[in-house]
């Protein structure tokens, strides 16, 4: 099963730094969602943040990208690496493949919080397999290793300390060479690509490492993504958003998927208080204004980092 370690949590503060003021005026509306829901005809939020397996867009980068974790665990190879600035659908790429590892009976466990001494990561593992960290022995936790066959999914992993990350990688490679499989994927920024040649230098890492970057998507990808979550949540996905609308939020958000979903958002909401179905090229680019003008320093930085 897949072991959610942080449940309630949607997002790390440092993700919420980089979409904080973003989000301003799209969560200021959600407590009138039911009315524009209504309004287009949505049975669900097309555009939430929250990553959902459900909500996955297939489009080749990211099936590419699932494609590589995959084969990376079918031959053994204990880690995988999965990089991206913000926005690009890492957090959902990996809910996604812990998700598959899950219906294959591997023991799925994510953790979204990084900025943590090895020892607290190590705790969640034992705690995660069902073990007492005060008296299971480090025998005891490749026993359940074997016996589980587990994958460990760590979001955020640029945020790791680099003394927890040497020691992972360390507890790792001792489960390999023990016949355990215990095979960790890292999701992260394009820091944490630094961080891994550092190690490798010192010879640090257990090979191979399995990496794959994700890009921006094109602006026909950026399309078939939107009309992708709209079909999701209603059966009217035309009367939402006139051609010229969508062409404006799609140059804006610049192929990231995350502003994809803040700028739809804040279409539609301005849209429904305009009373205006489906949401015209106007009031897009108003609502991408608002996203602009949040704050100065979003003005300048948010397009690439959101």
């Amino acid at each position: 099963m897949v072991s959610n370690l942080h449940p309630q949590k949607e997002m790390s503060p440092q993700r919420q730094g980089y979409y904080g003021p973003l989000l301003a005026e799209a969560r200021r509306g959600y407590g009138h969602s039911r009315m524009y829901w209504q309004f287009y005809d949505l049975k669900q939020n097309p555009f939430s943040l929250t990553p959902d397996p459900a909500g996955f867009f297939p489009n080749p980068h990211h099936e590419d990208a699932l494609a590589t974790l995959i084969d990376s665990l079918h031959k053994h190879q204990g880690m995988g690496v999965l990089l991206g600035t913000a926005g690009l659908g890492k957090t959902l790429l990996l809910h996604v493949y812990l998700m598959l590892a899950q219906q294959r009976r591997y023991k799925s466990i994510y953790v979204a919080s990084t900025d943590l001494a090895f020892r607290t990561l190590l705790q969640m593992l034992y705690e995660a397999l069902g073990l007492d960290f005060a008296t299971a022995t480090l025998d005891m936790l490749l026993t359940a290793c074997q016996q589980h066959s587990v994958i460990l999914g760590i979001d955020d992993a640029h945020l790791m300390p680099t003394l927890t990350l040497k020691k992972l990688w360390t507890l790792a490679e001792y489960a390999a060479s023990a016949g355990a499989i215990l095979h960790i994927v890292l999701a992260g920024h394009p820091d944490l690509g630094s961080m891994l040649d550092a190690l490798a230098l010192h010879h640090l890492t257990p090979a191979p490492v399995v990496r794959y970057t994700l890009s921006p998507f094109t602006p026909k990808e950026s399309r078939a993504y939107i009309d992708h979550r709209l079909t999701q949540a209603t059966t009217q996905a035309e009367t939402v958003f006139t051609s010229r609308a969508l062409t404006c939020i799609i140059k804006a958000a610049q192929g990231v998927p995350g502003t994809l979903n803040v700028l739809c958002t804040n279409a539609l909401i301005a849209g429904f208080w305009a009373q205006q179905k489906p949401v015209s090229a106007s009031v897009a680019r108003e609502a991408i204004a608002q996203v602009q003008d949040s704050s100065p320093f979003q003005r300048r930085h948010w397009w690439s980092r959101v």
